[in-house]
C-alpha cells in the first residue's frame, strides 16, 4: 500500500489478473476486501462488490439493507449471548448466529421468555476479534416453506425448495435435508431478484421462507456453494457464472 502505487503481490509475483471470482472463509473475509479494492483499482473485473458481500455475511446488516428498500423479510431482534433482554416478538422465536452459515447454530423456542432464558446462559463465541451477536426472529412454524434460490447477474437461475429430515426442523442441504427444484417462473424466483439487487450482489444464494401465500426473504450469501442445488435442479449455476464473466470481457 503506497499513496501512489498499491499493488497485490502472489507467491512473490505481482499479481494482475483480468477477472477476480472471490470466496473465503470467515476468518480471512475482513483481509480479502482491501485486496480486491486494490485490484479493482488496478483494473481487474471483480464479480460481487467486496463490501457487498461481506455485508451479505452479517444477518444484521442484511436486514437493514432489505428494511430500507421495503422487502418482506421476518422482522428481526439483535443481542449479544450472556444477556438477558425482553425481547419484542411474539408466539414461537427461531435464533441464529449473525455470521452463521449452512443451517449450523439454528435453535428453536416455544416462546420469548424461554429464548431470553437460553440466550442469557450461551457462551460468548467470539467471531473476527468480537463476541457474535445472535439474531431472533418469529418462528412461522412447521408448515413453512424453505426456499434456496441462486441468483446470477441479476437472474433467478436455479430455485428448489428443501425439506427436512423427518423430525427436524433444518432444510439446509448440508443439516441433511432434501431439495425439490421449482419452476423459475414462481414468485420467489422473482424476489429473489430483488433481494440480490438491492444487496448489490452479481452472485448470490437466497434463502426465503414461505407461508399462508407469501413469501419473506430470510437471508442472502455472496459466498453460498452451489453445488447442493445444481445437483437438485439439474442447473449449472456455475455456467451461468462463467457465461456472466464473459459479457463483462468483451
Amino acid at each position: 500500500i503506497s499513496p501512489n502505487d498499491s499493488k497485490v503481490f502472489y507467491q512473490g509475483q505481482p499479481f494482475n489478473p483480468q477477472v477476480v471470482l472471490h470466496r473465503t472463509v470467515a476468518k480471512f473475509m475482513h483481509l480479502v476486501k482491501p485486496i480486491l479494492e486494490v485490484l479493482e483499482h488496478s483494473g481487474t473485473i471483480v464479480i460481487n462488490n467486496p463490501a457487498a458481500s461481506i455485508t451479505s455475511r452479517s444477518k444484521l446488516e442484511t436486514a437493514q439493507v432489505l428494511a430500507r428498500a421495503g422487502l418482506p423479510f421476518l422482522q428481526s431482534e439483535f443481542q449479544f449471548p450472556g444477556e438477558s433482554i425482553e425481547l419484542h416478538l411474539e408466539g414461537e422465536i427461531i435464533s441464529k448466529p449473525v455470521f452463521g452459515a449452512q443451517g449450523r447454530g439454528i435453535q428453536f423456542f416455544q416462546n420469548s421468555m424461554q429464548a431470553t432464558q437460553a440466550i442469557a446462559k450461551s457462551p460468548k463465541v467470539l467471531a473476527d476479534h468480537f463476541v457474535e451477536p445472535i439474531l431472533i426472529q418469529k418462528d412461522l412454524g412447521t408448515n413453512v416453506i424453505d426456499y434456496r434460490a441462486h441468483v446470477v447477474d441479476g437472474r433467478c437461475v436455479a430455485l428448489m425448495e428443501r425439506i427436512p429430515q423427518p423430525g427436524e426442523r433444518v432444510a439446509n442441504l448440508a443439516q441433511g435435508g432434501t431439495g425439490i427444484a421449482l419452476a423459475l417462473t414462481h414468485p420467489a424466483a422473482r424476489l429473489a431478484e430483488s433481494a440480490a439487487q438491492v444487496m448489490k450482489l452479481d452472485i448470490a444464494g437466497v434463502d426465503m421462507l414461505g407461508i399462508n401465500n407469501q413469501i419473506y426473504i430470510s437471508e442472502l450469501d455472496a459466498w453460498a456453494g452451489f453445488a447442493g442445488i445444481e445437483k437438485v435442479t439439474g442447473v449449472s449455476v456455475s455456467s451461468s457464472i462463467f457465461k456472466m464473466i464473459e459479457r463483462r470481457l468483451t
